[in-house]
């Protein structure tokens, strides 16, 4: 372990084992303590994302060997990191990504002709709002929601409320000034509140970016407005760079589109059932759902490989299927990964992931549902980790 680290918080799990903050300034790390035989280990924090882990130490005796499920941690790492946020300047700088997530997530796509609507690209439909600015002049028009809205959020948050008067009025400061989203993280704080509280959590504390490694960006984070350590005094160093953040940042690895995912697909996700069997065709075809049509999709869609895509649909007991089979070996699952969902709840899905658009893309509905499903399991994993400190509401 680096000299110039240093332990913020401790809990213990016995008289053997206890787990630890440690950080030198960067993104923190777990340390696991065996106080047995004064030994530690030094481990990113999206290691105890997997409940299901086990983790075996020495005893005080040489025979003697101690298995712990990863389960068991989830009290002690509350505790830990609630201890941090308290201790650090972790607080400030949480605070400050909520703001600056909150801000990316609510960017408005702007729309300044009729034609724009049917020409929306990939991350353009990622959005949850368009600035509509299309009829006529091109400075004023309304924020139109690009997400399906729930009862309370359709009533609170109504077209006049949405009204863009002024060409300053059609950036993600002018939705805020209207105090749309203030309202909806009222109305429905799970969904627009929680949903970013908890990401910013995971994104600071080096959790995985729904999956994938996000510490080079996490430590982005912490030293942004820093000066670098010089031991030249001759030199000028320059401050690290604040970085602006956007769904679309390559550096999050995806993780701005499965959150935006997630939150229009929130009422879908439910319906969505993942399963992995060893032969979906003939899984589908037992079941009597008819094969349709194949799509071919590429690496970083549906996994870590590319994906042959198979269609089904079983019309008596209005199902759609798809039998996913990777074309390369990939470490997430072994066999075909198998997507099913009520006919209906798709067709809904394809019509609001477009907004004027084709409503026929399946290959953008289905990746997009698919994230939808991983972030919510992911969400749902790290959410008892940060609620000790990440403010939540819960309604």
């Amino acid at each position: 372990m680096e000299e110039e680290g240093k332990i913020i918080s401790s809990c213990d799990i016995d008289s053997n084992l206890a787990l630890q903050i440690w950080t030198r300034g960067k993104t923190p790390r777990l340390s696991i303590l065996n106080k047995a035989k004064n030994s530690r280990k030094l481990i990113h924090i999206a290691w105890v994302e997997k409940r299901s882990r086990t983790l075996s130490i020495s005893g005080k005796s040489q025979a003697e060997t101690l298995t712990y499920s990863v389960k068991d941690f989830e009290p002690a790492v509350n505790k830990i990191l609630t201890e941090y946020f308290s201790r650090t300047n972790f607080k400030v700088k949480y605070f400050k990504l909520v703001i600056d997530l909150e801000k990316a997530i609510h960017r408005p796509e702007l729309a300044t002709s009729k034609s724009d609507f049917a020409m929306l690209t990939d991350d353009r439909r990622s959005s949850l709002w368009v600035a509509d600015c299309s009829d006529g002049d091109r400075n004023t028009g309304y924020f139109r929601p690009f997400f399906p809205m729930t009862l309370e959020e359709s009533e609170l948050v109504t077209e006049e409320r949405l009204k863009i008067n002024s060409l300053q009025m059609r950036s993600t400061e002018g939705l805020f000034k209207l105090g749309v989203v203030d309202m909806l993280k009222s109305v429905n704080p799970n969904r627009w509140h929680n949903t970013i509280r908890v990401t910013a959590a995971a994104m600071m504390l080096g959790f995985s970016y729904c999956g994938s490694d996000g510490t080079k960006t996490a430590d982005a984070f912490w030293t942004a407005g820093e000066k670098p350590k010089n031991l030249n005094p001759n030199v000028t160093v320059m401050k690290n760079p604040v970085k602006k953040l956007s769904i679309h940042d390559p550096d999050l690895v995806g993780l701005g589109h499965k959150l935006t995912a997630y939150i229009r697909h929130m009422y879908t996700i439910d319906d969505v059932k993942v399963s992995y069997v060893d032969d979906s065709e003939k899984t589908l075809s037992d079941e009597g759902f008819n094969r349709t049509r194949r799509i071919d999709f590429n690496t970083g869609t549906l996994g870590d490989v590319p994906y042959r895509v198979t269609f089904y649909e079983n019309e008596d007991a209005g199902i759609t299927a798809f039998g996913c089979n990777p074309r390369m070996q990939t470490a997430r699952h072994r066999g075909d990964m198998l997507i099913k969902i009520p006919s209906e709840k798709f067709k809904q899905a394809m019509s609001d992931d477009t907004m004027g658009g084709s409503s026929t893309n399946e290959f953008f509905t289905i990746t997009r549902l698919l994230w939808a499903k991983q972030f919510s399991q992911w969400y749902e994993s790290i959410k008892p980790y940060v609620k000790g400190f990440a403010g939540l509401i819960e309604k």
